[in-house]
C-alpha cells in the first residue's frame, strides 16, 4: 500500500519543479562547457552526499538492491539525466525545459499499461493536445537545432519511465533511498565513461555543478515523495509550474526571446497539462 496524501503530494511536486529549474540554471549558466559525464558525475556526488546525511540523521537502513523494478527505474533515471543534460547544454534553455516537460503527457498515456490507472477520454484528449503542441515545437525548431532536438524528447520519455517505476516500487523504497541508488548509478556511469576528459581547473564551474547537485537532490526527493503519495497521472501534471520558472529564467537570465512556434506549441502543452490537472477526481481513478 502506498501512502495517500492527496493535498500534500501536488505541493511537493510543484516545489520539486522549482528546484529542478534552479539545478538546470546553475548548469546552463556556469558549467555548460564542461564534459557531460563530468557534469552528471559531480552533480550526482553532491546528491549522494545529501542523501547520506539524511539517512544518517534518520538512522534509516537501506532497502535491498535485489529488485528488478529498482534497476529498471535506475536505468530510466540515468538515461533521462544524460539526455536532458545534453539537451540543456546544446539547445536554448526554454526549449529544452518545455520539450522535457512532455514527460507528464507520457506518464498519463503510459500509466494504464504500467500501473492500474485508467486512461479516460479526458486524459486521452489532454495527451493529444499536448503532443500536438510538442509536435509543433519539434517540427519548426528542428530546422535550427537539427537532430539535437531529439534529446529533450528522449529525456521526456525516459523521465516518464522513471516516474512510473517510482510508483511501481513499494513503500520499502523511500524517496531518499531511490534518489541515492540512482545517483550512485550516475556517478559510476559518469566516471566509467569519461573521467579522463574531466576539466578540474575551473572552480566556478565545479562549484556551480555541486550547487546544481544539491538542488537536483532536493528536487528528486520532493518529486519521488510526491509520486509515492499521490496517483502518478494526477500528481505529475503539477510539474507544469516549472514552465513559469523556465520562462522567467530564460528571459531574465539568458536573454532568450520566444518565437511564434514556441509560444503556440508551449501554449498547447500548458493547456494539456491544465486539463490533466483539473480533471474531476472520479476521472483520475
Amino acid at each position: 500500500m502506498h501512502l495517500s496524501h492527496p493535498r500534500t503530494a501536488p505541493a511537493l511536486m510543484a516545489l520539486g519543479a522549482f528546484f529542478l529549474v534552479a539545478n538546470d540554471t546553475f548548469v546552463k549558466l556556469y558549467a555548460s562547457h564542461l564534459p557531460t559525464n563530468q557534469i552528471i558525475a559531480v552533480r550526482s556526488l553532491a546528491t549522494v552526499a545529501c542523501c547520506i546525511v539524511i539517512l544518517w540523521y534518520r538512522r534509516t537502513p537501506l532497502p535491498s538492491l535485489r529488485n528488478r523494478d529498482l534497476f529498471i527505474r535506475t536505468g530510466f533515471t540515468i538515461a533521462n539525466v544524460y539526455a536532458f543534460v545534453i539537451a540543456l547544454v546544446s539547445l536554448p534553455f526554454s526549449l529544452a525545459v518545455f520539450i522535457d516537460l512532455t514527460n507528464i503527457l507520457f506518464v498519463a498515456l503510459l500509466a494504464p499499461m504500467v500501473l492500474t490507472e485508467r486512461l479516460t477520454l479526458g486524459k486521452l484528449g489532454a495527451v493529444t493536445i499536448g503532443m500536438l503542441g510538442a509536435g509543433i515545437m519539434l517540427s519548426l525548431e528542428a530546422v535550427a537545432s537539427g537532430w539535437l532536438i531529439l534529446f529533450p524528447l528522449l529525456s521526456a520519455l525516459m523521465g516518464a519511465g522513471r516516474e512510473l517505476w517510482t510508483r511501481r516500487l513499494g513503500p520499502e523504497y523511500s524517496a531518499v533511498a531511490l534518489t541515492l541508488y540512482a545517483s550512485i548509478g550516475m556517478v559510476i556511469v559518469g566516471v566509467f565513461l569519461g573521467v579522463g576528459d574531466w576539466a578540474l581547473n575551473d572552480s566556478l564551474a565545479l562549484a556551480a555543478v555541486l550547487a546544481a547537485g544539491l538542488c537536483h537532490g532536493v528536487a528528486m526527493l520532493l518529486i519521488t515523495t510526491a509520486l509515492q503519495w499521490g496517483e502518478a497521472s494526477f500528481v505529475a501534471p503539477f510539474r507544469l509550474t516549472s514552465l513559469l520558472w523556465a520562462v522567467i529564467v530564460a528571459w531574465a537570465v539568458f536573454g532568450e526571446s520566444f518565437t511564434a512556434s514556441q509560444m503556440l506549441g508551449g501554449g498547447l502543452i500548458i493547456c494539456a497539462l491544465l486539463v490533466l490537472t483539473l480533471l474531476p477526481k472520479d476521472n483520475r481513478r
